[in-house]
């Protein structure tokens, strides 16, 4: 997800370094994770250059922001959190919802277009087309 927001949201370059300080874990780290998503066909890594989303790592980015930002908005809806508490309890989780309870959340919420942080939610054709 954060090679999304950084490609996509913010259109800034993504580097080993950029992402290693943002989630607080060694350059090396990022480099083996990285290498591991490129096998998959995730992104295109390149030594000394950075990363790039591929169309596939583009689509799963968007699906797993799309259930952290429902699972915040949810929370701070429903259950009273603030943001930056919603932000962390979404983060813990996020991976393991499934689709249908992210879409039914998504419904109870009234297919918000917007997370608590005001940053888009991508819509689920299957959700909120209804």
């Amino acid at each position: 997800m954060q090679v999304y927001r950084k490609q996509v949201e913010e259109r800034a370059p993504v580097t080993t370094t950029i992402l290693a300080r943002e989630i607080g874990v060694t350059p090396a780290s990022v480099t083996n994770a990285l290498k591991k998503l490129a096998e998959k066909k995730f992104l295109v890594y390149v030594k000394y250059h950075g990363v790039r989303l591929t169309e596939k790592g583009e689509r799963e980015a968007r699906r797993l922001l799309r259930k952290h930002r429902i699972l915040e908005t949810f929370f701070v809806r429903f259950l009273g959190y603030d943001e930056a508490s919603a932000c962390s309890e979404a983060s813990r989780i996020d991976y393991y919802c499934s689709d249908s309870l992210i879409n039914a959340m998504c419904r109870a919420c009234g297919h918000p277009t917007r997370c608590p942080c005001n940053k888009p939610i991508a819509p689920s054709e299957e959700c909120c087309r209804e």
